[in-house]
């Protein structure tokens, strides 16, 4: 069964959050600049580790806006969709296949340190929608504890690795995990995307 009744909710708690802390970032006189947001969009490989059916990986691809919040930090929502890949599993003389996906948004607090190899150093809470979709000729019953379908509370992190140079658009190798609690266990999504900053 498919358990999202509460992903509205923390959706809308995510986005709320960002408002409020963006609304608080500045003093009350102040307004916030459209030119001060900035955005990036990344994208490369995503492996899910989680147990022995856990499959190889495949295409992951993300973005998000921020906003500054002094001349370091940066705060703003980042979406993501990983394509896991599939699985293959047998019990007694059935053969069923499992397809792996995973959707998350999550805010961002975004460190901009002034020297070092990383460019961007991000990490928030979010929400993230998890599958393990069954595909099975017959007998179905028997594979579906293996299914994952829900809405569960994340931990998001990011690292980008890239050159310093003054240029309104930046690019960088990105480093970023995922880890979700679900009810089998625990996955963690680990990335590497090429990534563009603007």
């Amino acid at each position: 069964m498919i358990r999202v009744r509460s992903a509205p909710a923390a959706l809308l708690a995510v986005l709320l959050a960002t408002l409020a802390v963006l609304g608080m970032a500045r003093p009350a006189d102040a307004y916030m600049k459209l030119d001060a947001w900035h955005g990036h969009v990344a994208f490369g490989y995503a492996k899910l580790v989680s147990d022995s059916l856990a499959p190889a990986g495949s295409i992951s691809v993300a973005a998000g806006i921020d906003y500054p919040l002094n001349a370091q930090w940066r705060l703003g929502p980042t979406i993501a969709f990983n394509l896991l890949g599939s699985s293959q599993t047998r019990r007694g003389s059935v053969n069923a296949g499992l397809d792996y996906a995973m959707f998350d948004v999550a805010l961002m607090a975004s460190y901009q340190p002034k020297k070092g190899p990383f460019t961007h150093l991000a990490f928030g809470p979010g929400l993230a929608l998890p599958h393990a979709d069954l595909s099975v000729a017959g007998g179905g019953a028997a594979f579906g504890d293996l299914t994952v379908s829900e809405a569960k509370p994340e931990f998001a992190a990011d690292l980008t690795l890239g050159p310093r140079i003054n240029s309104v658009v930046g690019v960088g190798i990105e480093l970023g995990t995922r880890i979700v609690p679900v009810t089998q266990g625990t996955w963690s999504v680990w990335t590497a995307r090429f990534a563009i900053h603007y």
